[in-house]
């Protein structure tokens, strides 16, 4: 449709009933892009020296065969990334040790042991063992391997030891070989390799199921990362591996963790009592009845740690709240210097909240998933109570750490409540310090005012004896007649002249020092790439004008409004 010319002109002049800027948009429908759009010059202004160094963001070895792990076997396409990534960090040599000195526990119907591995004696370990029955069907898992005699448990306890020049900046005490063996014969996932090796990221927890012809479950596994507690102390993130093996009855638990973990420890300490207690006959059936045992016990160990270090943040938290009521109080003396120590405590406590609050949904992840795959593989209809213990316990840590971040949730609120009484009290001892700085400049004005009406009374006295007392006008003796000297000319000469090359001089300096300062394109663009500068204010002078900043471009202008420049 044609634009109608004569209404885009009444429009312009605003005649056409909408305003000039709502005419532009009518007479200028065409929106044409900017130059750096169409050009595309200088696209990567926002990124750094460092970033334009790095070419790829998926720098993997794609040249692989079926002698890595597990494309020898390949059975689904998702399989193949989690080969290279595999591949990826297998093939660091510095993310292992020279020989492997590992713990594990094997737990079988004949006994349960703890051992210390190296390189052979793992190797003697893991090896195939001979087949078992058929696979069962998802639904009959509960109730098929019930009756199962024998069966399983390998608890694998790897430590971390801190390194440098690594994938994630640590080692395992495993060799090379014996880890590619480890996860070839176990037929452990791949992709739990970035976590056994510290991978500090905690991302989603990953399970996976095998499965043979009829759609019945050969083998499941999960994998999950427990969050970090103690936020003085950082290190490996505890990354924990479950295998089982339906048709062997067979468990195998990969633990990874830094050098003496508590919650590591704790578990120790637990299956070493449940080893002691347990007769011979149930033992087996106590430590192979539910593959999930230990998943549920170290996320309860996890909610037990967060206790400890929830109450040392409670304690740091109440210790600044009540310094901040103090004040309040008026039973501390309004230090600046402490209220701004308790503004930077305040900014820890929302800090360490953000934290602990990261954490705690970690936590309810990572239980929840567990809980949603025990709920999976244990529907419990036939024996509803047979796993109600395993799921007793992991809907206890889900509820509690949902409670405890409802808790978090609130501290977070009360240190903002009470950042903003920090800042009222900031504000309140600035506003007293004005109003009794106003007052003493008030009594100094008096004095000030008093000084200049004495000397409105003694200055002209004073400026006429210092001309008569120059010798300029003198009296003959005896006479009542004054004559002026010659030396009132040189006086008068120097004078004159020399107060006004002293106000010229003035005026000039308040000009050039008022003047705007041209600042080009170029200088413009290195100030803003450096930094945000301190913006240009304005600036007034004593005669009568004030200058506007030199980006507006309006020049300089009088009081009166006029434009000079």
């Amino acid at each position: 449709m044609p634009l109608d010319r004569d209404k885009l002109a009444r429009a312009e002049t605003g005649e056409a009933g909408f305003s000039r800027l709502e005419a532009t948009l009518v007479t200028n429908p065409e929106v044409v892009p900017r130059p750096n759009s169409r050009q595309m010059n200088d696209v990567s202004r926002h990124t750094d020296a460092a970033d334009l160094q790095f070419q790829n963001e998926l720098e993997f070895d794609y040249s692989l065969d079926t002698r890595d792990y597990p494309l020898g076997n390949l059975q689904s396409l998702q399989q193949v990334f989690d080969a290279v990534q595999c591949h990826k960090h297998l093939g660091k040599h510095k993310n292992f040790s020279d020989q492997t000195k590992i713990e594990c526990l094997e737990v079988t119907h004949a006994g349960a042991e703890w051992k210390t591995l190296d390189d052979y004696d793992l190797k003697d370990l893991i090896k195939e063992p001979g087949q078992a029955s058929n696979a069962f069907p998802l639904p009959l898992l509960a109730d098929e391997t019930r009756n199962t005699p024998k069966g399983r448990l390998l608890l694998f306890l790897v430590p971390l030891t801190p390194t440098t020049d690594t994938s994630f900046g640590s080692r395992i005490q495993m060799s090379q070989s014996s880890t590619r063996e480890l996860y070839e014969t176990l037929k452990i996932h791949p992709i739990f390799l970035l976590n056994m090796l510290g991978r500090p990221d905690y991302w989603a927890p990953v399970n996976h199921w095998d499965t043979g012809q009829g759609d019945k479950l050969q083998a499941f596994d999960f994998s999950c990362q427990h969050p970090r507690w103690n936020l003085q102390v950082q290190g490996a993130p505890l990354s924990v591996y479950m295998r089982h093996d339906v048709s062997k009855n067979e468990t195998i638990y990969i633990i990874s963790h830094k050098q003496k973990d508590t919650n590591v420890q704790a578990l120790r300490n637990i299956l070493n009592v449940a080893l002691r207690t347990s007769s011979e006959q149930l033992r087996a059936t106590i430590f192979l009845d539910d593959p999930f045992d230990m998943h549920v016990i170290l996320s309860t160990l996890s909610f037990e740690t967060s206790k400890h270090h929830v109450k040392r943040f409670q304690r740091f938290m109440w210790t600044q709240i009540n310094k901040v009521d103090d004040q309040l109080a008026g039973l501390q003396n309004r230090d600046r210097a402490q209220l701004s120590e308790l503004t930077k405590q305040l900014q820890v406590i929302s800090q360490n909240a953000d934290s602990h609050l990261g954490n705690a949904d970690v936590c309810i992840i990572t239980a929840t998933r567990i809980c949603q795959a025990h709920a999976r593989v244990y529907p419990g209809r036939i024996e509803p109570f047979r796993h109600q213990h395993v799921k007793d316990s992991i809907d206890y840590v889900i509820e509690s750490m949902k409670k405890q971040k409802i808790w978090f949730l609130n501290y977070k609120n009360r240190k903002d409540s009470t950042m903003s009484l920090v800042y009222n009290l900031v504000t309140q001892q600035d506003a007293a310090n004005n109003i009794e700085l106003a007052a003493d400049m008030k009594r100094d004005s008096t004095s000030m005012s008093a000084i200049a009406a004495l000397t409105m009374v003694f200055l002209p006295g004073t400026f006429t004896a210092a001309v008569i007392d120059a010798g300029i006008f003198f009296s003959p003796s005896g006479t009542q007649v004054i004559k002026v000297n010659g030396i009132w000319w040189f006086w008068l000469a120097i004078t004159l002249p020399l107060t006004l090359i002293i106000m010229a001089c003035w005026w000039l300096y308040k000009r050039r020092k008022d003047a705007p300062k041209p600042v080009s394109l170029q200088a413009d663009g290195e100030r803003r790439k450096s930094g945000p500068g301190r913006p240009n204010t304005r600036r007034f002078s004593s005669f009568g004008s004030f200058m506007l900043p030199s980006r507006y471009g309006m020049g300089r202008l009088t009081s009166q409004g006029g434009k000079l420049d």
